[in-house]
């Protein structure tokens, strides 16, 4: 008896390790998907109620024209819609150790939610154009200055 129930605890946890991996690569190829972590600069987002002012553990999200999608949960996943605009501040480079696993010059955006809430979104600065999505012309308002050859006289 021991054995059977031992055997069908093993058989739902491979069940649901099975979903969470399908899931996860449904998500992933519905659309160009980054790893990310997002805090709250203000008030949390009505969507979102439980967002912090600490940076988030990594999450999955892509972006739905204007809608920034982000996936939530390893096991009971839940995808959260955020409907987005860039701040004037566009993209910025996060101080080092602020954002840890985030690669080495993590980059991060803020974005105004239509509820008023502001938020911040960060990845590695490989992901910057997969970040700002539908925002292109923000990935490039903090770009480092062109080098000048030197002159010779």
């Amino acid at each position: 008896m021991l054995w059977s129930l031992l055997f069908l605890a093993f058989l739902l946890l491979l069940g649901a390790v099975a979903r969470e991996r399908r899931s996860r690569r449904h998500f992933i190829d519905g659309g160009s998907a980054f790893w990310c972590r997002i805090r709250t600069s203000g008030g949390p987002p009505r969507a979102w109620r439980r967002l912090r002012r600490q940076w988030s553990r990594r999450m999955w999200a892509r972006w739905s024209g204007d809608e920034l999608v982000v996936r939530r949960g390893p096991v009971f996943d839940r995808t959260i819609r955020l409907t987005a605009r860039v701040s004037p501040v566009g993209v910025y480079v996060v101080p080092p150790g602020e954002a840890k696993r985030c690669g080495q010059h993590p980059i991060a955006v803020r974005l105004w939610l239509r509820d008023g809430s502001l938020v911040e979104v960060t990845a590695t600065e490989a992901e910057r154009t997969e970040l700002v999505g539908p925002f292109l012309a923000a990935a490039f308002s903090d770009l480092p200055k062109a080098p000048v050859p030197r002159r010779e006289n």
